[in-house]
Order: structure tokens, then C-alpha cells, then sequence
């Protein structure tokens, strides 16, 4: 597990050490792999730049996109269970 963000380096080790977060959160400033998951939320930011949906993606082995939840609201997140559920379906 991994996040996406676009924020600098140095403001994702202070939101990871201040959230306690167990994964890497990754810097994309250039949009880069947030573009490749067609993920670009133009406009978005607080100073109206753009950044990225709030998304999960589950990725398999070969890097082929397997399940995919995207929201407009981030406190609308998949559950445990909704990941476990996809993971289950990649499986079979």
C-alpha cells in the first residue's frame, strides 16, 4: 500500500509522521502517475490547482489495474471489507 499525492516530500514525512500512517506517501508534483490512472482532479486544490481524486487502487503483479473506487468526497472511502471483497473477486 501506497499513497499518491501531489504535495512535496517534505509535506508528505510531516503528514505520515503526524498521522502515524504505516505507508509510504509518495510525491507526484507532476501529476505523473496520478495522470496514468486518469486520477487529475483539475482545480482542486485549496490555492485551485490541480491535484488528485480521492481514489483506492488495487493493483496486481503485473501492475494491471485490477479494481479501482474513486470519490469526490474524501471521507467517503471504501471499507476493509469493500478491499477484501475486491480482493477476493481478483483471486477467482
Amino acid at each position: 500500500m501506497a499513497g499518491v499525492v501531489v504535495d512535496p516530500v517534505e509535506t508528505n514525512a510531516r503528514l505520515a509522521r503526524d498521522a502515524e500512517v504505516d505507508y509510504p506517501i509518495l510525491s507526484d508534483p507532476e501529476l505523473r502517475a496520478i495522470d496514468a490512472y486518469a486520477l487529475r482532479h483539475r482545480g482542486g486544490g485549496p490555492d485551485g490547482g490541480d491535484i488528485a481524486h480521492s481514489a483506492s487502487v488495487l493493483l496486481d503483479g503485473e501492475g494491471i489495474v485490477r479494481w479501482t473506487s474513486v470519490t469526490r468526497n474524501i471521507r467517503l472511502r471504501p471499507t476493509p471489507d469493500d478491499v477484501l471483497l475486491a480482493l477476493d473477486r481478483v483471486r477467482d
